[in-house]
């Protein structure tokens, strides 16, 4: 199985408060969802980070860098069905939408993203 992570930094100009709400709109979930079904995603999840205590008290004890601020991950049984975001029109125009939604909140210089292989 292939696992697609996409860890999320806010802007810095952005308070968390609307992060979080550009991050539940209904607008920024369709979207989510357009992504898996076009690309044949077996599940997908949208998680924000939990900013607590504990999570501040483990990044100190660690020398660990401030986390993400929302985490999006897709799941495939195989990378087929991602040649329709990026070999199709609709796939195309799917992913405009989502950059464009994105740009308001989120610094993609500062987010990441990357595949993993899991069971």
């Amino acid at each position: 199985m292939i696992r697609y992570l996409n860890c999320l930094k806010k802007k810095s100009e952005i308070t968390s408060e609307d992060f979080r709400e550009f991050w539940n709109d209904a607008a920024f979930n369709e979207l989510i969802s357009e992504v898996a079904n076009l690309s044949k995603a077996i599940r997908y999840t949208k998680d924000l980070v939990l900013q607590v205590e504990m999570g501040d008290r483990l990044l100190r004890d660690r020398g660990m860098s401030e986390p993400c601020d929302g985490v999006i991950e897709y799941y495939w049984e195989s990378a087929a069905g991602l040649e329709s975001l990026y070999e199709t029109t609709q796939g195309q125009d799917l992913l405009g939408r989502i950059d464009h939604y994105q740009s308001q909140f989120i610094d993609l210089a500062r987010s990441t993203a990357f595949f993993t292989e899991c069971e």
